[in-house]
């Protein structure tokens, strides 16, 4: 009998974390401009959480130095978004990944909105590159991806190739959209990129049983054929913008 209450109470919370979880993206994401985080700025953020410990920046900058791929809310801070972006830059395009590493609530802890991420390294690479996939996550229910950004053209052809690879493709809402010029994404030499939102139905696709956690998303083996195609249109998209 208390074997049983025993792991009622512990599905109760994990669903508890996961509900919240989903929510946190969802509530800092009322505005573009606001500050609802709880910092500002990457200063801020580094005089309470260590590099190493709580977070950690990967990236390369070989490859075509026109373009960038980034995840600034990558690790545990909206999962899978780093994943996605190392698949996607491989080695043929330089990628920037700020990953959250704490043990839990990663999102509410070390999240800065788009507008406000000011990490140097990060402004140093998408201020020498032209063009511009910045991926995020987004909460939501249905798969899907929410696109925004200034670049017009690249939206175009990115939503081309994702809904050719049967994914489901909607207009950003205003508070997503991406249409900043102080948001991260269009801080090239173009002032333009192009931004995903992918739901958390989306991305928990991407991994087998819908695990994204971090021990699931560590092994590349529990990626899913949905994975592979997200990743492959991207790549697609980008060769035909360039071509």
């Amino acid at each position: 009998m208390y074997i049983k209450i025993i792991i009622a109470a512990i599905v109760s919370v994990a669903a508890l974390l996961w509900f919240l979880n989903d929510e946190a993206e969802e509530g800092t994401s009322t505005t573009e401009d606001d500050c609802s985080d709880r910092f500002c700025s990457f200063e801020e953020l580094k005089e309470v959480y260590d590099e190493g410990e709580d977070w950690e920046i990967v990236k390369n900058t070989e490859g075509d130095e026109s373009w960038l791929v980034s995840a600034i809310h990558g690790g545990g801070i909206e999962e899978t978004t780093s994943s996605l972006t190392e698949a996607i830059a491989g080695t043929s395009y330089p990628f920037y990944a700020f990953k959250g590493r704490l043990p839990t609530d990663n999102f509410s802890n070390l999240h800065i909105t788009s507008t406000r991420f000011d990490e140097p390294q990060a402004l140093e690479m998408v201020a020498n590159a032209e063009h511009h996939i910045a991926i995020h996550g987004a909460s939501g229910e249905k798969p899907e991806t929410l696109l925004g950004g200034r670049d017009k053209e690249l939206k175009k052809i990115v939503r081309k190739h994702l809904e050719e690879s049967g994914f489901l493709v909607t207009e950003a809402p205003e508070h997503l959209d991406g249409d900043s010029p102080d948001n991260f994404v269009n801080k090239t030499k173009t002032e333009k990129g192009v931004q995903l939102e992918i739901t958390r139905a989306q991305r928990k696709a991407f991994y087998k049983n819908g695990d994204i956690s971090f021990s699931s998303r560590s092994d590349t083996a529990n990626e899913t054929e949905a994975f592979k195609a997200y990743v492959e249109a991207i790549k697609s998209a980008m060769r035909e913008y360039k071509g």
